[in-house]
């Protein structure tokens, strides 16, 4: 080979070699979950703040109706988080039908904390059964809630 040849190759290599680490940089630097903006993620926390504040006002009320002489449904609170697909405060809770020491039936619910809205619901006991299947569906669909 002479050395032109030699020189070009080498040339076209060196363009190569800087193509791929500019992509590189950019493609790094685009998707990079640390260089997301800042601002973002303080409005996500104080809605996540937020959120919390709605936590006590749920348990206050549950145990309320759970502490009733009447009461024929018993709920308890799992979770509260903040969902960016909602832009609200989702909470989960189940409500127990029957006596306390014997669980017939149980539901899911996945409810909106502003709205009061029911998003989803799952019986996951039923005559004292279990439905795993309903379970895992829910998880499901709350994940999306949380995630989106």
């Amino acid at each position: 080979m002479s050395n032109k040849n030699i020189e070009i190759n080498i040339g076209v290599l060196i363009i190569l070699i800087i193509v791929l680490l500019v992509s590189v940089y950019y493609n790094l630097k685009l998707y990079n979950p640390l260089s997301q903006n800042p601002k973002n993620q303080e409005v996500s926390f104080e809605k996540k703040q937020d959120c919390a504040v709605y936590k006590k006002q749920i348990e206050d009320k549950f145990e309320k109706n759970n502490n009733s002489e009447v009461a024929i449904e018993y709920y308890y609170l799992d979770r509260i988080f903040y969902s960016p697909t909602e832009n609200s405060c989702l909470f989960v809770y189940s409500g127990q039908f029957g006596l306390k020491a014997t669980e017939r039936y149980r539901t899911l619910y996945l409810e909106d904390a502003l709205s009061g809205d029911i998003l989803t619901r799952a019986t996951v006991v039923e005559q004292g059964k279990f439905m795993g299947d309903n379970q895992t569906a829910f998880d499901a669909r709350v994940r999306e809630y949380e995630l989106n």
